[in-house]
């Protein structure tokens, strides 16, 4: 029979107390652990929902049977073109990006009498140098706004206008260098400027 003195029990009391002690903490830290990592997900899926439902608020605001303007932050100029608004079709809208087709932007005649510019409708396409398809992916961050069109207005008239004159839409088998379908948004009507080499 083996007997145990008062300090030998204590301490393997202790020894036992300082085990559990150990594997308390453990599973606390573990618990901690486990909370936090939800926690970040939990504000990840709140912040993706929350941002989708914001674009996805305003993609509701798109008439599609209407065209839409959309509105460049500070655009570009290239010779006479103005890049800073593009009317079309709003197809697509997320917090990233812009989706635009049957695209059309406004060039300027090069007239030296800036109060007679004539602001002439151009269809995006096959007739532009790139030759680019009819759709734009516009990045969000550079609209500064976007409108739903009337179609008493000059440039969905305009518009118009040029797809009833242009069925098929413009002519991409010209042998020409280039060719720019324009439309008159003063007077609605159509002029096809051609250029050879």
């Amino acid at each position: 029979m083996e007997f145990m003195s008062r300090g030998e029990h204590r301490s393997a009391a202790a020894q036992s107390s300082k085990t559990d002690w150990n594997g308390r903490a453990v599973r606390i830290e573990w618990f901690v652990f486990t909370s936090l990592v939800a926690l970040v997900l939990l504000i990840a899926i709140g912040w993706l929902i929350f941002s989708n439902s914001s674009s996805n608020g305003e993609s509701k605001e798109i008439n599609t049977s209407k065209y839409q303007a959309v509105f460049l932050n500070g655009g570009a100029t290239s010779g006479a073109v103005a890049y800073t608004t593009y009317f079309g079709h709003v197809t697509k809208m997320t917090g990233s990006y812009v989706v635009l087709k049957d695209v059309y932007y406004l060039t300027t005649s090069s007239s030296t009498d800036q109060t007679q510019a004539n602001p002439q409708l151009t269809k995006l396409g096959c007739q532009q140098l790139h030759s680019p398809y009819d759709e734009m992916v516009i990045n969000r961050s550079q609209v500064a706004f976007w409108e739903n069109l009337q179609d008493s207005g000059k440039v969905v008239q305009a518009i118009k206008t040029f797809q009833q004159q242009n069925p098929n839409g413009p002519n991409c088998t010209s042998t020409t260098s280039s060719t720019n379908s324009t439309t008159s948004t003063q007077n609605s009507t159509t002029t096809t400027n051609a250029t050879k080499p």
